[in-house]
């Protein structure tokens, strides 16, 4: 097998089937090393680089392929951005957001994305965020092909006033109101008050 064919083979289990051979030329192309990492709380990758030798990019396993891809897409950004300007700027400044749609558009032009994710895409790429995690929008859209999240139900999809805990958590909340990224939520006794991500799964109170 060529070089390229053993990083498809590599990458079929992770990434959408179109973008396979685009993923494997960009790696090949800056000599990139791709670690599959294990579950990671708050990041879906980072980015590390060198001088001299081989800059690293690493992925959680456990993303849905889109999810990896968009990951992948955003890592390869950082580091076009150090290619360009070196250390000194802003992580997620205005210089990587124009990297990040410039390596994103090749893959629009593929027959890739289904609409409802590719509109939700586009728009989250007017102003790209720190990580996809920050737009509830997409993520919804993300979830929706995504077989393993068939069926669970997140806090964005509950009314203001409804009763849950976290999945990870047995502390039951009230629903308040929604922020942005954000759900404001309240404890029981009406003692505390939490910012809890719109996203989170929850659990409904019998």
């Amino acid at each position: 097998m060529t070089h390229k064919e053993k990083l498809i083979d590599t990458l079929k289990e992770y990434l959408p089937q179109a973008s396979l051979s685009l993923c494997a030329d960009i790696i090949m192309h800056y000599h990139l090393h791709l670690h599959i990492e294990v579950e990671r709380k708050g990041r879906y990758g980072d980015y590390t680089p060198h001088t001299g030798k081989s800059s690293r990019i690493s992925i959680n396993h456990n993303l849905s392929p889109f999810e990896f891809l968009i990951t992948f897409v955003h890592e390869v950004a950082h580091h076009t951005t150090f290619l360009k300007y070196g250390p000194r700027h802003d992580a997620h400044g205005e210089e990587w957001k124009q990297e990040f749609k410039r390596c994103m558009r090749p893959f629009f032009e593929l027959e890739l994305f289904p609409y409802d994710l590719k509109a939700a895409l586009a728009k989250h790429m007017n102003n790209p965020k720190y990580s996809q995690s920050a737009d509830v929008k997409l993520l919804e859209v993300l979830r929706k092909y995504d077989p393993r999240k068939a069926g669970v139900l997140t806090l964005s999809k509950v009314e203001d006033g409804v009763i849950f805990r976290m999945k990870t958590d047995t502390t039951w909340m009230k629903r308040i109101k929604k922020l942005r990224t954000y759900v404001l939520c309240e404890s029981l006794d009406g003692k505390w008050r939490y910012r809890v991500h719109a996203m989170v799964e929850i659990v409904l109170q019998d």
